[in-house]
C-alpha cells in the first residue's frame, strides 16, 4: 500500500485531534515567544526548552488521535520521552527566576533529574518494545497493554511534578521577598493547574469517571489557562527586553484559541448527537428489514419469551462476543422493566423482579436489595426516583471498575483483582456477591484457566443502562482487530431485544470531515494571528512606535533637531506630535539659556565681586561679634561654679549652651543657663548646721541677652554666697529667712530692668545631717525626685513668677525631707523642648512634660546617660542644663561640668581625666589621646578611661588601639550597640572580618533596622565571599531605604561575582 493509501485508510480526525493539535501549536508558539527574546537570562532559556519539550509531548497525542492504526500505540514513546524533560526544565525556570541565586545547586539538580529521566525513558521503551497493543475506546486511541510499566512511569511523573511544580517553587518563595514571591506563587499555581490537574483528569477520563469529551475539554482548558497565566506573568514581570508586537500576538493567540476550543466543543456535541440520532433511525430500519446505508456490520436478536436467538446477520468469528451481548440484553431488559413498574407498590414489584434476575446481575441485585433495606421509609415515586439516581451513580463506578480490572494481567487477576475490589467500598455488594469466586479463583466450584476466569468475572461488571445506549465493542482475530459501535433496542410489544452493530471505522469516517474543516479553520486562524496580525498593525502601531523610540534614543544621544514623523492621527500620533513639540521647546530653551549664559557671565562676575566685598565686611563684623561672645563666655565661666565640698551631699551639673562659636582657634559656647552650688553654716556658733546650696537658672532671651541675664544672676548669687560663707562665717538666721532675703535681693535687681531681663530658677538649701530641704521655684521647670528607681515631680503647680516680674503668688519657701540615696534632678526647659521629627520639614515639638520622668528612670538618675537619652528622643533646640543633687552619698567627683572648672579637693586622676575630656571638646584629639593613654597605663581597669580612649582612638583611625580598648570595654558593658558597631568597623579596617561580622551581628540583633550597620554587615559578607547572605542583607536595606546607594553598589558587585 502506498503512502496516500495508508493515509486515507488510517488517518481519521475527530474532536480529540483538534484539541491535541491546538495544544501542540500553543506549546510551540509559547516556546517560540521565549526563544526569540534577545539576551535571555538562564530562567528564560529553561522555560523556552521546557515548553518546547511540552510541545513535542503534545505532538505524541496528535499522532495517536490522527492515526487509527496499531502503530499509533508508539506515540507513548514520544509522550513518555518528553514529559519528564519538559517538567524538569520548567522546574529549573522557577529555580532560576528571577536570578540564578544558587547556580551550583541548580546545576546538580538538573543533572540528577536528567539522569533519572533518561533511565526511566529507556526502561519504558525497553519494556514496551514487544508489548501487545490495545484500543482504548474511552480515549479513542491505541496504547500499549503494559499497565505495570505505565503505573511506574506515572509514579515518576507525579514525583517530578511534586519536585518541580511544588517543592522548588515553595523553596524559591522562602528565599524571595516582595512581589517576586507572589509572582512565583502564581507561576506555581499555573503549573499545578496545567500539570497536576491534567494528569488527574487523564486518569479519571481513562478509567471512565469522566465522560471523555468533558474530560478532554477540561484538559485543553486547563492547559490553555495555564499557558495564558504564564505568558501574562512573564510579559508583565520580565526583566528582559520584549517586543510590544510579541505581547499582542502571543496574548491574542492564546485568547482566540480558548474561544475556538469552546466553539469546537459545542460543534462536537452536536455532531455526536447527530450520529446517535442517525444510528437510531438506521437501527429501526434495519430491524424492520429495510435496506440501510451507513456501515451496519451485524444484527443480533433475542426473544425473551422463547429464549431464542436470531443470528442470521451475526458471525461469531468476527463479531463481538455473544456472551457479553446476551448479558447486556438481559441488563437492558431488567432496566426497562424496572423503571416501567408502577409507582404504586414499587418496592414489592421490584423485589419480585429481583428474584427473577439473571446470574450476572448479582452485584446489582445485592445493591438494590441492600438499598431497599437501608431506606425503609421511601415508597413509590420517591423510592423510584432515589433508586434511579443511585443506580446512575453506581453504573459509573461499575464502568470504572471494569476498566481497572480489565487492565490487570490474567496471571495476576485473581489476587490483584480481589485486592482492588476489597478496597472499592462503593462496590461492596459486588464484592460480597463474588466472594466465593475470589476466595478460590474458580467458577461454580470448578477451576478454570486464568483467562477464562477473568472473562467470567468481567461479565459481572457489564453496564446497567437503558435502551439505545451506545456500546463500544471489539473482537481480535489473530493480528487483526475489529471494532464496532452497537445500539441495543428493547421492543416491548414483541418482547424481544436486538442489537445493531455499526463499524467503528464508519463512525470515524462520519466525524472526520467536520474535524478536518475545524483544523483547516484553526490553521487559517493561526496564520492570520502569527503572520497577518503584525502586518495589519505595522502601519498603525508598530512603525509609529518604532519611530517614536528612535526619536527618544536620538534625544538621549543629544540630538535635539530630530522630528518624529506622524503617520496616524490616533493616540500614538498625538504622542508623536507632543514629543516633537517637547523637543522643539527644549531646543529653544537651550538656545535661550546659552544666550543668558553669555549675557550673565559678565554680570555674575560683577555681582560676585560685590558679594565678596560684602562677605568680607560681614566676616570682619562676625569676628568682632565672636570676640564679644568670647569675652562674655570668659566672664560667665567662673560664675558656673560647683563649689560644694560636702561629704554627705554630692552635686554635679551638666551645661550645654546652644550657641557654639570659634574665636581665634578656640571653641566656646554662650547661653542663658547657669548652675551654682556652695556651702553654708546657719545657726549660732555653738549650735549650727551645715547646708548645701544649689541653684539652676535660665535667663530669658537668646545669645547675648540670655548670657547677660545669666551674668547678672551669677554675680549676685556668688556675691551672696561669698558674703554668707566668708571667713568661716556662721549666720544666725533660719534657712527660710536666708532664701527669702536672697529672692528679694535678686528680684529687686532684676525688676530694675523693667521686664527686659528675667530669670526662671530653682533654689535649694539642704541640711547635711537630716536631709531636710528648703526650696522655692520661680517659674522654672518642675524638679524631679528620683527615689527607688521611680521618678516623680517635686512640685505640683506654679507657685511663683520669674525673678524680675511681679508675681500674683505670695513668696513662700517650701520644705521636704530627702532620704538616703534620693536624687534631685533640676534642669532648664531645654530638656523638654525637643524636636521629635528632626529629619522632616515640619518640626514637631515635644509637649509631654512626663517624657523627662521616663528618661530619668531609664538613665537611672545619671545625668550623662540622661543627656544621651534626650538626644536619642529628639533634637535639642535650646540651652540644656542639668543639676544633680544626691543625698547620703560621698562626694567623689564634685567637678563634672562641661566647662572644666577646677575646684579644690579634686584628685590628680580626676583632674587628668577632666583635662582629657576638655582637650577632646576643644578639638585637640591627639593631646586628649596622649593624656588618656597615660591614665590607661596607670588604671587599665577604669571603665571611663577605657570607654573614652576607645572612642577617641577610633575617631583618630588608630584601629589597633581602638580594637584593644573597645573590646575590653564591651566585656564590661555589652549592651551598647553603638560601641559594637565601632568595634566591628575597627576590626574590618584591620582585615579581621570574622570578628567584625560577629560584632555587627550583635548590633543587628538589638537594632535590626540600623541601616549603617546593615550596610557594614552586607559588605563584610561580600568580603568573605558569602554572596547569598550579603545579597539578602542588601535587599533588606533597599526595602528599608530604596535609595540607599551603598546597598545598590554592593548588589552590583555581587552580581559581577556570581
Amino acid at each position: 500500500m502506498d503512502e496516500s493509501g495508508f493515509v486515507s485508510n488510517n488517518v481519521f480526525l475527530n474532536y480529540y485531534s483538534f484539541g491535541s493539535l491546538l495544544l501542540f501549536l500553543t506549546s510551540m508558539l509559547i516556546s517560540g515567544v521565549f526563544l526569540f527574546i534577545d539576551q535571555k537570562v538562564s530562567s528564560t532559556k529553561h522555560l523556552a526548552i521546557g515548553t518546547f519539550f511540552l510541545g513535542i509531548f503534545q505532538f505524541g497525542y496528535v499522532i495517536s488521535t490522527f492515526l487509527y492504526h496499531p502503530f499509533a500505540a508508539y506515540h507513548r514513546w514520544i509522550t513518555v520521552g518528553f514529559i519528564l524533560p519538559a517538567i524538569l526544565h520548567i522546574g529549573q525556570f522557577i529555580a532560576r527566576y528571577p536570578e540564578n541565586d544558587f547556580p551550583k545547586f541548580n546545576r546538580i539538580t538538573t543533572i540528577v533529574l536528567w539522569s533519572i529521566a533518561l533511565f526511566s525513558i529507556g526502561y519504558f521503551c525497553f519494556s514496551t518494545w514487544n508489548a501487545s497493543v490495545k484500543y482504548y475506546f474511552t480515549a479513542h486511541r491505541w496504547d500499549f497493554n503494559a499497565e505495570d510499566v505505565n503505573s511506574k512511569i506515572a509514579i515518576i511523573v507525579f514525583s517530578y511534578m511534586f519536585i518541580n511544580f511544588l517543592a522548588i517553587p515553595i523553596w524559591r518563595m522562602i528565599h524571595l521577598r516582595g512581589k517576586t514571591r507572589w509572582v512565583v506563587f502564581t507561576f506555581m499555581m499555573s503549573f499545578l493547574i496545567g500539570g497536576t490537574a491534567l494528569v488527574i483528569a487523564n486518569l479519571l477520563g481513562n478509567d471512565g469517571y469522566l465522560e471523555r469529551s468533558i474530560y478532554f475539554t477540561s484538559i485543553v482548558f486547563l492547559f490553555m489557562i495555564a499557558f495564558f497565566i504564564i505568558l501574562i506573568l512573564y510579559l508583565n514581570f520580565s526583566v528582559e527586553k520584549t517586543s510590544f508586537m510579541l505581547e499582542i500576538v502571543g496574548i491574542t493567540f492564546v485568547t482566540v484559541l480558548i474561544v475556538m476550543q469552546i466553539l469546537i466543543y459545542i460543534s462536537n456535541e452536536d455532531k455526536e448527537f447527530e450520529y446517535d440520532t442517525l444510528s437510531r433511525i438506521r437501527v429501526e430500519k434495519a430491524l424492520e428489514g429495510e435496506s440501510v446505508k451507513g456501515g451496519i456490520s451485524y444484527v443480533f436478536k433475542w426473544n425473551n419469551v422463547e429464549n431464542s436467538f436470531d443470528k442470521e446477520r451475526y458471525d461469531p468469528k468476527v463479531h463481538p462476543d455473544q456472551e457479553q451481548i446476551e448479558i447486556d440484553f438481559k441488563n437492558t431488559l431488567l432496566y426497562e422493566e424496572m423503571f416501567n413498574l408502577s409507582e404504586n407498590g414499587f418496592r414489592e414489584s421490584l423485589l419480585e423482579l429481583m428474584d427473577h434476575s439473571h446470574e450476572n446481575f448479582g452485584g446489582y441485585k445485592y445493591f438494590i436489595v441492600n438499598f431497599l433495606a437501608e431506606h425503609p421509609n421511601l415508597e413509590d415515586k420517591n423510592l423510584k426516583l432515589e433508586l434511579s439516581k443511585e443506580l446512575s451513580r453506581l453504573n459509573l463506578h461499575v464502568i470504572t471498575a471494569s476498566n481497572k480490572l480489565d487492565n490487570i494481567f490474567v496471571e495476576d487477576f485473581c489476587t490483584k483483582g480481589k485486592n482492588f475490589l476489597e478496597n472499592y467500598k462503593i462496590l461492596k455488594m459486588f464484592q460480597i456477591f463474588l466472594e466465593y469466586h475470589w476466595s478460590f479463583c474458580k467458577s461454580d466450584g470448578e477451576y478454570i484457566s486464568p483467562t477464562a476466569f477473568k472473562e467470567k468475572i468481567l461479565n459481572y461488571f457489564r453496564p446497567f443502562v437503558p435502551s439505545f445506549t451506545r456500546y463500544y465493542r471489539g473482537k481480535s482475530v489473530g493480528d487483526y482487530n475489529f471494532h464496532y459501535i452497537g445500539f441495543i433496542k428493547y421492543d416491548r410489544e414483541r418482547n424481544d431485544i436486538s442489537e445493531v452493530g455499526f463499524s467503528y471505522r464508519a463512525y470515524r469516517e462520519f466525524v472526520h470531515p467536520t474535524a478536518l474543516k475545524q483544523i483547516i479553520v484553526l490553521s487559517a486562524v493561526i496564520v492570520t494571528i502569527v503572520f497577518l496580525f503584525p502586518f495589519f498593525f505595522r502601519a498603525s502601531l508598530f512603525s509609529p512606535l518604532k519611530d517614536l523610540l528612535s526619536g527618544v534614543e536620538a534625544v538621549n544621544g543629544g540630538n535635539l533637531e530630530v522630528q518624529v514623523p506622524i503617520r496616524t492621527k490616533d493616540e500614538i500620533g498625538f504622542l508623536a506630535s507632543s514629543f516633537n513639540n517637547m523637543v522643539f521647546s527644549i531646543c529653544n530653551a537651550r538656545k535661550e539659556l546659552r544666550d543668558y549664559a553669555n549675557y550673565l557671565a559678565a554680570k555674575v562676575r560683577f555681582r560676585t565681586e560685590e558679594l565678596s566685598e560684602k562677605i568680607e565686611e560681614l566676616q570682619n563684623l562676625k569676628i568682632q561679634q565672636d570676640g564679644d561672645y568670647f569675652l562674655t563666655s570668659l566672664l560667665a565661666k567662673p560664675l558656673n561654679y560647683n563649689a560644694n565640698k560636702s561629704t554627705r551631699i554630692s552635686t554635679q551639673f551638666l551645661l550645654r549652651q546652644k550657641k557654639q562659636f570659634e574665636f581665634k582657634g578656640k571653641q566656646a559656647d554662650l547661653g542663658g543657663d547657669i548652675c551654682i552650688t556652695g556651702n553654708l553654716r546657719l545657726g549660732t556658733s555653738s549650735d549650727y548646721k551645715r547646708y548645701v546650696f544649689a541653684m539652676n537658672g535660665d535667663a530669658m532671651g537668646k545669645s547675648m541677652q540670655g548670657a547677660g541675664g545669666a551674668l547678672v544672676i551669677g554675680v549676685i548669687v556668688n556675691s551672696i554666697l561669698t558674703r554668707s560663707a566668708a571667713d568661716d562665717r556662721i549666720l544666725d538666721i533660719s534657712p527660710e529667712q536666708w532664701l527669702t532675703e536672697m529672692y528679694e535681693e535678686l528680684n529687686s535687681v532684676f525688676k530694675s530692668f523693667d521686664g527686659s531681663m528675667v530669670v526662671s530658677a530653682s533654689f535649694f538649701l539642704i541640711e547635711e545631717n537630716s536631709g531636710k530641704t528648703y526650696y522655692f521655684n520661680a517659674e522654672h521647670p518642675f524638679t524631679v525626685l528620683y527615689r527607688g528607681e521611680r521618678a516623680i515631680f517635686l512640685e505640683s503647680s506654679l507657685t511663683l513668677r520669674k525673678i524680675g516680674l511681679e508675681s500674683e503668688y505670695a513668696f513662700q519657701v517650701f520644705t521636704t525631707t530627702l532620704r538616703e540615696g534620693d536624687v534631685l534632678i533640676v534642669g532648664s526647659d531645654g530638656k523638654d523642648d525637643l524636636n521629635l521629627t528632626p529629619n522632616k520639614d515640619v518640626r514637631s515639638i515635644n509637649e509631654d512634660e512626663t517624657l523627662f520622668l521616663k528618661i530619668v528612670e531609664a538613665g537611672k538618675g545619671d545625668i550623662e546617660q540622661i543627656e544621651q537619652l534626650i538626644c536619642k528622643k529628639g533634637e535639642i533646640i535650646d540651652d540644656l542644663s542639668l543639676l544633680r543633687i544626691e543625698y547620703g552619698v560621698p562626694q567623689l567627683n564634685p567637678e563634672k561640668n562641661c566647662l572644666g572648672t577646677e575646684s579644690e579637693g579634686i584628685s590628680d586622676w580626676n583632674i587628668s581625666y577632666s583635662h582629657a575630656r576638655q582637650l577632646y571638646r576643644n578639638g585637640n584629639v591627639k593631646e586628649a589621646i596622649d593624656k588618656l593613654m597615660d591614665l590607661y597605663s596607670k588604671t587599665p581597669e577604669d571603665s571611663k578611661v577605657i570607654k573614652l580612649l576607645g572612642l577617641l582612638s577610633f575617631k583618630d583611625k588608630d584601629y589597633v588601639t581602638a580594637v584593644e580598648t573597645l573590646g575590653k570595654y564591651l566585656e564590661l558593658n555589652s549592651e551598647l550597640s553603638e560601641y559594637w558597631y565601632y568595634f566591628s568597623i575597627a576590626n574590618k579596617k584591620l582585615g579581621r572580618f570574622s570578628e567584625a561580622i560577629s560584632a555587627s551581628e550583635k548590633v543587628a540583633i538589638k537594632q535590626p533596622n540600623n541601616i549603617n550597620n546593615l550596610v557594614n554587615l552586607s559588605d563584610l559578607y561580600r568580603l568573605q565571599r558569602e554572596y547569598v547572605r550579603a545579597k539578602e542583607i542588601a535587599i533588606k536595606i533597599l526595602d528599608l531605604d530604596p535609595q540607599n546607594e551603598n546597598a545598590k553598589k554592593i548588589l552590583k558587585e555581587i552580581e559581577n561575582k556570581i
